[in-house]
């Protein structure tokens, strides 16, 4: 049976808003339906107009406010009513992070049915020109024989049409103007659609997405676009092997961090903190919580190119790095090269999967390290708790599935919870990341 679509009504209805959801949108209810109004805080009245209906909840837009909340403020981006890129630059910054620590401590008491013993002090840093990687949308509009590029509209159907970007590092922002004329030239405009973008401490690097292949006049436009801005270009036709450079001698991408003296480098498609001043201050964070000796033994879950693995190794006595991507782990092994760690070793291993017989699994920790995605670290938990490691340092992407897992290491698996915050690393957005950390008595 054909599903009925909800009638979306032409006037706007009036709500007062109770609450911020998880995504930063107000929560009002409206003929005892629940409505999720962007661009609406807690205490105001506001007209919204309803732009989707469902059975269970409707979905909104603020178009009036007749009561502003005293956290509000005027949204510094000329782009942000349309822009999806963020979602809570009309809050200030203060309440940003207040809100991204109330949805830490609301999951940790709700799901996790805990508390730690006490609450890490919020780390964040600047709020703009911050952001270092990124996935740009293109779209050529034929109506209007424009390209647009940038992130996508709130609604999520179209890409915003922006010409600038406050959170993209500058040589990144700037680059979304040129990037519309140089496409809006080739001749396979309606084919390319997205460019992921990629700061290193010294250049940027562009990963063009194509459906058809270029011709040697777009060829020459993307070469002489990328002289012209000194960029390193990269273009892609399918999956992630088939990306190539169109210069074949590029110099490697590197980051550092600057307090640790190591220098990382990475393809233009490597995962990497987006954040760099938040990185090294996570970094940091991390270090000083995991309390190690020249005798610590540490394993390092889910640890990517080594972004904890080499300071950790510069601070004990030897650190094993898991990770599921081959090709992080190449580069992790030569990083580790790179800056002349000898008391390290990775290993490729899919961590929902048993690997209580694994090499690495059968060696003595003292410390473990996870950094899980947004999924969480659920099926390796009760192989962490096989260790005799004392001391588990979690850096999360997700608080619900952070909590999931700390329900389960305080109540079954028998760690105790001693402290947890939130680190601000996508500041404008609702996207919480955040640290605990746990400790326990081997007898």
């Amino acid at each position: 049976m054909k599903k009925r679509r909800q009638r979306i009504p032409a006037e706007p209805i009036e709500v007062t808003i109770t609450d911020l959801s998880h995504d930063g949108r107000g929560i009002a209810r409206h003929n005892d339906k629940v409505v999720f109004v962007q661009n609406a805080l807690p205490g105001e009245t506001v007209l919204a107009k309803l732009n989707r209906r469902t059975r269970n909840f409707d979905e909104a837009v603020a178009e009036n406010i007749t009561n502003p909340s005293a956290d509000r403020v005027s949204p510094a981006c000329e782009f942000y009513q349309v822009c999806n890129g963020c979602t809570m630059m009309h809050i200030s910054d203060d309440k940003q992070i207040e809100f991204k620590f109330n949805t830490l401590k609301s999951n940790l008491t709700k799901m996790g049915q805990i508390a730690p013993k006490d609450w890490l002090p919020p780390l964040s840093d600047q709020h703009w020109n911050y952001r270092r990687r990124a996935r740009l949308s293109v779209k050529w509009v034929t109506g209007k024989d424009k390209v647009l590029v940038g992130f996508r509209e709130k609604n999520g159907r179209f890409v915003a049409d922006m010409t600038d970007c406050l959170v993209l590092e500058k040589p990144l922002a700037k680059l979304i103007q040129p990037l519309q004329v140089l496409i809006e030239k080739m001749t396979i405009k309606s084919q390319i659609p997205q460019i992921e973008c990629a700061m290193s401490d010294d250049s940027v690097a562009l990963i063009m997405r194509h459906m058809r292949d270029l011709t040697e006049a777009d060829l020459l436009l993307v070469k002489e676009f990328a002289d012209q801005h000194q960029l390193q270009m990269f273009l892609q036709s399918k999956g992630p092997k088939t990306i190539k450079p169109i210069v074949a001698d590029y110099p490697p991408l590197a980051f550092s961090l600057t307090e640790q003296n190591l220098r990382y480098e990475f393809l233009p498609n490597d995962f990497i903190q987006v954040n760099r001043r938040m990185n090294e201050k996570m970094v940091a964070q991390v270090l000083a919580h995991m309390n190690l000796t020249k005798d610590s033994k540490v394993l390092d879950l889910f640890c990517g190119l080594g972004n904890f693995t080499l300071p950790i190794a510069q601070n004990c006595a030897e650190v094993v790095g898991v990770e599921g991507d081959h090709q992080l782990v190449e580069r992790a092994i030569h990083n580790a090269h790179l800056n002349k760690l000898n008391n390290t070793e990775f290993f490729v291993a899919d961590l929902t999967k048993d690997h209580s017989q694994s090499e690495w699994f059968k060696k003595h920790y003292t410390h473990v390290l996870i950094d899980p995605p947004r999924s969480g670290a659920w099926e390796v938990l009760p192989l962490i708790a096989e260790t005799e490691a004392q001391t588990l340092v979690y850096v999360s992407c997700h608080p619900g599935s952070l909590a999931r897992d700390t329900e389960r290491l305080v109540h079954e698996l028998g760690f105790t919870l001693e402290c947890a915050g939130v680190m601000d690393m996508f500041p404008h957005t609702s996207h919480v990341e955040s640290m605990a950390v746990f400790s326990r008595k081997i007898s």
